[in-house]
């Protein structure tokens, strides 16, 4: 016969057994999911089926000559469906709009997929459809000729220096500016942005230091 505190005394034990024997059930659990989870996680990843925040590929895109905005793609999404928003958002036809990307030479492809090596880090320009007629004065005298929306004014710069057959060693000190005024054009400004839906435009080739407020 077990008297009353021997009894209690297996009860304390019987009771410490069992609540180690959860723990450890529990850890073990608890480890097997972490472990279940870890690897369906993995798995995941590897055939592409991640969070929608992580699928988003942000597009830095410039409207303006001051007006620039980032616009967010699904991955796989055409490039298309930048025009789209744009268009929708301001009213316009998109059928007049064109997309391009800093450093390429021509328009992006309709159609072209955001996806695994696209150059989202590149800032995308929208301009008009159609060149613009850039006219440039020197002096006494005067050039033009039509540009590509997505030229920028060193292009210009770089025909009107070579066109007005002016010295190497003037070259470096003159600058574009829009007739009439004394604000130096930023180089890599495109000519689409300074001309907005206008096709034509017109510079005046002057010196550095009077078009940033220098006397002459």
């Amino acid at each position: 016969m077990v008297d009353k505190q021997n009894f209690h005394h297996y009860s304390i034990v019987a009771s410490a057994e069992i609540v180690s024997v959860v723990q450890m059930t529990h850890g073990r659990s608890l480890e097997i999911y972490e472990m279940t989870d870890f690897i369906e996680e993995n798995e995941h990843a590897a055939c592409g089926n991640t969070s929608q925040t992580e699928s988003l590929i942000p597009i830095r895109v410039k409207l303006g000559c001051v007006e620039e905005r980032v616009i967010e793609l699904n991955r796989g999404a055409s490039v298309d469906r930048i025009l789209e928003i744009v268009a929708e958002e301001r009213g316009f036809n998109i059928k007049e709009l064109v997309l391009t990307c800093e450093g390429h030479d021509t328009p992006l492809t309709s159609g072209e997929l955001v996806d695994t090596g696209y150059p989202n880090q590149l800032t995308h320009h929208i301009h008009y459809l159609g060149e613009v007629k850039i006219t440039v004065n020197y002096q006494a005298g005067q050039i033009y000729r039509e540009f590509k929306r997505f030229e920028a004014v060193k292009d210009v710069l770089s025909w009107a220096i070579h066109q007005f057959k002016i010295d190497s060693s003037l070259a470096t000190e003159l600058v574009l500016v829009c007739h009439g005024q004394r604000d130096e054009l930023a180089e890599r400004e495109h000519i689409g942005h300074l001309a907005g839906q206008n096709h034509d435009l017109e510079f005046d080739l002057v010196r550095g230091d009077i078009a940033n407020g220098g006397v002459a």
